[in-house]
């Protein structure tokens, strides 16, 4: 008697998922890369102030950008380890029974 009715996996769904996920993370590339220029912030004056607050902002914008690029690498990973492995869950969901 087969009890995982409600559990399944659809192939198809699956992807559609990934496929959504690497367009998610194209699109977040695509924005980091336009907005960069707006990003980086220039100095105004020559002052000490002025110089520590824009190199400051630089820095935090520079690990917004590497902590960006991290994600965008994750979401293409979790899409490429489900594209490689659904066939294998429903293959084994059609063998499974309780």
């Amino acid at each position: 008697m087969t009890r995982n009715d409600g559990y399944r996996i659809e192939p198809l769904a699956v992807a559609d998922a990934t496929n959504q996920l690497d367009e998610l993370a194209s699109r977040i590339e695509r924005l980091m890369q336009t907005e960069a220029p707006n990003l980086t912030v220039a100095a105004p004056a020559r002052d000490e102030v002025s110089q520590r607050v824009a190199s400051t902002l630089n820095d935090v914008q520079a690990g917004f950008a590497r902590s960006t690029d991290q994600g965008t690498h994750e979401m293409r990973a979790v899409a490429a380890t489900l594209r490689a492995h659904t066939n294998n869950v429903a293959a084994a969901e059609q063998d499974f029974t309780v």
